[in-house]
């Protein structure tokens, strides 16, 4: 029997701004319709997003500047995030009465890595979760420069392929319920990230280093690289493998454009 069905919007790239104020919008919508929905995205240039806590001081506004890289702040917590035209990001809005929530915040995540595993798996990948005694450890040992990168932090549940973090997850919690954000590269930007972060020459390269041994992006991993639609295909058998939820194509309701429109004046390039 399907739990439920799910909405799924079309996949767009517009500007960054738009594109996290849509994300607030999935989540105020729940309030008017307690369906599941989710949505895909990417974007159309550079980007760099920081977390919700994250210091301006961190980053290196100039070089920013040079390179064309406008500077955002996102709701959800971490370190910093490279927007590319590489890219995949995923968000799922869930309300309450889901049979798949769970208020738990570190166990919600465990059917979304749950799922992706799968998904993964039905492309050629290997992966493993992300223990939450894993996650614990290797928070405690973290470098604090590593801890900059958003994608340099090991959380419970996300995905390792190589020893290394393939798909990273961030979660907002409102009272409409909770909003899982994933992202995957295709190719990981670890250099051109560091390079933003505002840090003497001998402590970039010995970030990108070890950047490069925590993180991998899809290009290290397989051959040809899956373009979107198959990611995107891939994420919605597993998910009717594992709970026999049916993705269903839809539009974005209107109450979802408006409070998309008024929420994205909070995501303006800083």
């Amino acid at each position: 029997m399907t739990l439920h069905e799910w909405r799924v919007l079309p996949y767009q790239a517009t500007d960054v701004a738009s594109e996290l104020a849509a994300s607030d919008s999935l989540l105020a919508g729940l309030a008017e319709v307690a369906q599941p929905v989710v949505r895909w995205y990417g974007a159309p240039g550079e980007a760099l997003v920081l977390g919700s806590g994250q210091r301006l001081s961190e980053i290196d506004r100039e070089a920013a500047r040079q390179t064309g890289v406008t500077v955002h702040r996102r709701g959800s917590g971490g370190g910093a995030v490279l927007f590319t035209p590489g890219f995949l990001m995923q968000d799922i809005a869930l309300p309450p009465t889901s049979p798949l929530y769970r208020t738990d915040v570190t166990e919600a995540y465990r059917w979304l890595g749950e799922v992706w595993g799968s998904a993964l798996g039905h492309l050629g990948l290997a992966t493993t979760l992300v223990s939450v005694a894993e996650a614990r450890a290797d928070a405690r040992s973290l470098d604090e420069l590593v801890r900059r990168a958003c994608f340099g932090g090991r959380s419970p549940y996300e995905l390792l392929a190589d020893g290394r973090k393939l798909v990273g997850f961030s979660q907002i919690r409102r009272r409409p319920g909770a909003l899982f954000q994933v992202g995957l590269y295709r190719h990981w930007p670890g250099a051109e990230l560091v390079r933003l972060l505002g840090l003497p020459i001998a402590s970039q390269t010995h970030l990108v280093a070890r950047l490069a041994e925590r993180v991998v992006g899809l290009d290290e991993l397989l051959t040809p690289i899956p373009d979107k639609r198959t990611i995107i295909d891939a994420f919605a058998h597993a998910l009717a493998e594992r709970y026999e939820i049916k993705l269903v194509a839809d539009t974005w309701r209107s109450d979802e454009r408006q409070g998309a429109t008024q929420a994205t004046g909070r995501y303006l390039p800083l």
